[in-house]
């Protein structure tokens, strides 16, 4: 019977004449075909969600009884279902902090108003931890939304479906067919320019991403009070509190508050896309483009995210049936740890059956590193932009991912919670201690540096365009064998046939009127003949540059030109590089390596150095002689090692080949000998990774040099 379980804590309650406050009102809900109640306080606007057992004895709490006698009877007449002690004490611990009960005593009373000052500084302490998350509350829509009800109800219909469908294919259409114009327009959205249309078109969007969750929370009987701003990274943003639909029945309805802000964001970003289209430069096509991005990417990246606490998330929880999925997901693994490692008795899981014991263990752990990642990337974002916040972002996240839970830790461990089992959770807890600072602090584990490379040929003559022209025919295509002599590409140039035939015409004329001088003065020879000896010089000159149209292999060997095809048709820059004749005598491999991992390679010898060729990644080549260039280098070897090609390396915007570095880099030429390559393909231009391994280390040294190496880098200290 549930109503035997007792409590030692029930003294502490059992005395107490407490009710529920005059402004709750209660909502029967069904999650998951259970049904639950709501119990919300139309006053704060708090929400509490309890069973239909801990409701039955709410509904019987009275200050003319004490807590005890309400519970007695409830069990006299519910055997079966009614609450156990420690049930009703943590029922009554967590309605007394939410402030939901009223007491008949003063010392009650008391209690009640320390409490409420307690929460109110937990929350002053809450925004100050999340100070680049602050909202302030300015005025009450609700008379306002109940003025606007006539137009609500005409836009939150289910026929408006079809408008919103139309106009979102319509301008993901529009943005699709013009994709590298979308790429190259959002190159520049960050520039110093674009900044106040990007905010401005922002700051509409998120007005009307809230005023959508207040209509439909006001279409389906909620009330809306709060209208405020938010500062978001010091961004001022605006926001209104729709929490009120918590309380609706129809999770369907609950969902569909959460959706309607990326509904609208979609939608005007879809109308901003087909204005973005049909527009040329000027001020509308600038802020339709910030329009159709930020509706667009903002809304699907964040609210779209489930493990964030935007949209998605609420969403989610509502279509799952699992109100704060959060936090249960957080109860699920400190479960984990008080029922398995500390072996506390009577530890319960928040998960009442095996749909939710996976949904919270799942996304507890999903959201927690997800949170990780966003907290260290935002850091980054901050520190870059402003040091001095970004340095306090830091000791603040310092101090609720480590500080505060060692903190409420130390309590759980002295706390009355651990009486019987206390002596084995503080064995636990320093066995842990130990092994965490011994595979952090002092086992040393085996690391390597690993590095991008491509193949290349030991011998190879690149091959440049000696003359300017149009790729008019590719005789040799690319991979194929040639000797030398053979022609592998002819280029036209028009304006050279020209320059060469005006060249002859004037040679001709010349000739006729020295024949003309020879009869008459015989002084205008001589300034004849020095503009013939230039003419024929110039004509000299055009028929070399004619002859090097003609591309030919200045030696034996292999046709290297993966991207030249591409170029048909197109013009060619004089001594612009067409391809390379390679010999295939012998590779070697060509890597890139950072100015961070270069201090390891040397400080020592390198050695043991293994390498694999992309598409064979099961077979490992062993190196031959390796070589560091011991000076920086800013040009990669192909293009392929740089951002472009699917490498590690930013390359510069301006650098149309890709090959041009941000930043300064090392190069690794390993020696690949003909053994080494036996049953390999080896293809001059064949990317690959290189591993270099290195001195064994514990994980804290090189964690440590990690983070000097990127203060010094980021940050010039």
């Amino acid at each position: 019977m549930a109503g035997a379980t007792f409590s030692d804590s029930w003294h502490r309650v059992a005395e107490a004449r407490v009710g529920l406050i005059p402004s709750v009102q209660v909502r029967k809900q069904r999650y998951r075909n259970l049904d639950w109640y709501v119990l919300q306080d139309t006053f704060t606007q708090k929400f509490f969600r309890v069973t239909p057992q801990a409701w039955g004895f709410l509904a019987r709490l009275d200050p003319a009884r004490t807590v005890d006698e309400t519970w007695r009877a409830y069990v006299r007449d519910h055997a079966d279902t009614a609450p156990g002690q420690e049930e009703v004490v943590q029922l009554l611990s967590q309605l007394n902090a939410s402030n939901l009960l009223r007491f008949q005593h003063q010392p009650y009373s008391e209690g009640l108003y320390q409490r409420a000052e307690m929460r109110r500084r937990k929350e002053l302490q809450g925004k100050l931890l999340a100070f680049l998350y602050v909202r302030f509350p300015l005025v009450n829509p609700d008379a306002w939304l109940n003025r606007m009800r006539p137009l609500i109800h005409v836009l939150v219909h289910p026929l408006m479906a079809v408008p919103w469908l139309v106009v979102v294919i319509a301008g993901a259409a529009a943005a699709l067919s013009q994709g590298q114009a979308v790429l190259d327009g959002a190159q520049g959205i960050l520039s110093l320019g674009n900044l106040p249309w990007l905010y401005l078109s922002l700051a509409l969007l998120k007005l009307c991403h809230e005023l959508a969750h207040a209509f439909v929370c006001k279409r389906f009987g909620g009330e809306v009070h709060t209208l405020g701003v938010m500062l978001l990274i010091f961004t001022p943003l605006p926001y209104m509190d729709a929490s009120a639909s918590w309380s609706f029945r129809s999770r369907w309805q609950r969902a569909l508050v959460g959706a309607a802000g990326m509904i609208t964001e979609l939608f005007l970003a879809a109308i901003a896309a087909l204005i973005w289209a049909n527009t040329g430069d000027g001020l509308v096509h600038s802020l339709a483009f910030n329009v159709m991005v930020v509706g667009s990417v903002s809304s699907l990246l964040f609210n779209g995210n489930p493990l964030l606490r935007f949209d998605a998330y609420y969403i989610l929880s509502d279509l799952v049936d699992i109100p704060n999925l959060y936090q249960k997901g957080a109860q699920q693994w400190l479960y984990f740890g008080d029922r398995y490692l500390m072996g506390t008795p009577g530890a319960t899981s928040p998960a009442r059956d095996r749909w939710e014991w996976w949904w919270m263990t799942g996304y507890g752990l999903l959201s927690y590193l997800y949170r990780l990642l966003i907290m260290s990337a935002i850091m980054l974002f901050v520190l870059d932009q402003w040091f001095v916040i970004g340095l306090l972002m830091v000791f603040v996240a310092f101090y609720t991912l480590v500080g505060m839970p060692l903190h409420k830790f130390y309590q759980y461990l002295t706390g009355p919670r651990l009486h019987q089992n206390r002596a084995r959770a503080i064995a636990v807890t320093l066995l842990l201690a130990t092994l965490l600072v011994g595979l952090i602090g002092v086992l040393p584990l085996p690391g390597s540096i690993r590095a991008n490379g491509v193949l290349e040929a030991e011998q190879s003559a690149p091959l440049y365009s000696g003359a300017e022209g149009q790729l008019a025919e590719l005789v040799v295509e690319h991979g194929v064998a040639v000797r030398r002599g053979d022609v592998i590409a002819r280029l036209r140039n028009p304006d050279l046939e020209h320059d060469l035939t005006v060249t002859r015409h004037q040679l001709a004329e010349l000739d006729l009127l020295a024949r003309q001088a020879l009869r008459g003065t015989l002084a205008d020879l001589e300034p004849l003949r020095q503009r013939r000896a230039a003419l024929l010089a110039r004509q000299r000159e055009l028929e070399g540059l004619r002859r090097e149209l003609a591309v030919v292999a200045p030696t034996d060997g292999r046709w290297v030109a993966p991207g030249l095809h591409e170029l048909r048709d197109t013009w060619i820059r004089r001594g612009e590089k067409l391809g390379e004749i390679i010999a295939e005598q012998g590779y070697r491999m060509t890597a890139v390596v950072t100015q961070e991992d270069a201090r390891a390679l040397f400080a020592r010898p390198v050695e043991g150095v293994e390498l694999r060729l992309a598409g064979q990644a099961d077979r490992v080549i062993a190196a031959g002689a390796i070589t560091l260039i011991p000076y920086q280098r800013q040009v990669l070897a192909s293009p392929a090692l740089g951002w472009l090609g699917g490498g590690e390396l930013a390359t510069r915007q301006e650098d149309e080949r890709g090959q041009r570095t941000t930043e300064s880099f090392f190069e690794l030429r390993i020696a690949l000998p003909a053994e080494a390559l036996a049953g390999v393909l080896a293809v001059h231009g064949l990317t690959g990774r290189v591993r270099i391994p290195l001195p064994d280390r514990s994980l804290y040294a090189r964690a440590r040099e990690s983070l000097l190496q990127l203060v010094q880098k980021r940050y010039k200290l």
